[in-house]
C-alpha cells in the first residue's frame, strides 16, 4: 500500500472508532434516561427503537464497523453490561467505576501509603524521596533545605525529610482523602 492509501485507511479506522464511541455514548444516554424513569434494563430487541426515539437517527452499527449489537456492546463493558432477564437479553449501565479523579486520588493515596512504610535500619520513620541524595544517617538519604547553615548530627537529623511516626504505623494507604491530606500536611509541617 502506498502512503496516501495507508493514510486513508488510518483515517477510516479513526472515523470508525469515533463513530463507535459516539454510538455507545448514545446508548448510555438512552440507558440513563431509563434509569431516571425507573424503567430498568432495556431488552436488546428494543434498543434500536429506543435509540431512534431519543436521538432521531438510526442505530447504525455498520457505520461503527459492526454487524451485531450484542458483539458491539460487549466491547464496551466499562459503559454498558449485558444481562439475561429470563430468556431475554438486556442491556443496562455498567456498575459504577471510580472516575479518573478518584482513580488518581487512589493512586496518590497508595503511593503515600507505601512511602509510610518503615525504612531499613530506622524503624518508625517514613522515607521521603528527594531529587538530590545527601547522606543524613545510616540507611537514610535526603536533601537538607538550602537555608540550613549549621552542621552536626543534631542539625542533620532536624533537617532530615524523614518524619518520625508512631511505633507500628500502618502500612496500608489512608482510608479517606482527608487522612491522606492530613498526612501530607504533617510531613510538610515537620520538614
Amino acid at each position: 500500500a502506498t502512503a496516501p492509501e495507508a493514510q486513508k485507511k488510518q483515517k477510516a479506522e479513526s472515523e470508525t472508532e469515533t463513530l463507535a464511541r459516539m454510538l455507545v455514548q448514545g446508548v448510555v444516554r438512552v440507558l440513563q434516561n431509563r434509569v431516571k424513569a425507573d424503567k430498568g434494563p432495556l431488552p436488546i430487541n428494543e434498543l434500536e427503537g429506543a435509540f431512534q426515539s431519543l436521538w432521531k437517527v438510526p442505530f447504525n452499527l455498520q457505520q461503527a464497523g459492526e454487524t451485531d449489537a450484542v458483539t458491539f456492546l460487549r466491547k464496551w463493558q466499562s459503559k454498558v453490561e449485558l444481562i439475561q432477564d429470563g430468556d431475554t437479553l438486556c442491556v443496562q449501565l455498567a456498575k459504577k467505576v471510580p472516575d479518573k479523579a478518584k482513580a488518581a486520588d487512589a493512586s496518590a493515596t497508595a503511593k503515600a501509603g507505601s512511602a509510610a512504610q518503615t525504612t531499613a535500619g530506622v524503624p518508625g520513620t517514613a522515607k521521603l524521596a528527594m531529587p538530590a541524595a545527601v547522606p543524613v544517617a545510616e540507611g537514610i538519604t535526603g536533601t537538607p533545605p538550602p537555608t540550613a547553615t549549621k552542621t552536626g548530627p543534631a542539625v542533620a537529623v532536624a533537617n532530615s525529610p524523614n518524619i518520625p511516626t508512631r511505633s507500628g504505623a500502618p502500612t496500608r494507604p489512608p482510608a479517606s482523602i482527608e487522612d491522606f491530606l492530613w498526612n501530607i500536611h504533617s510531613v510538610m509541617e515537620a520538614y
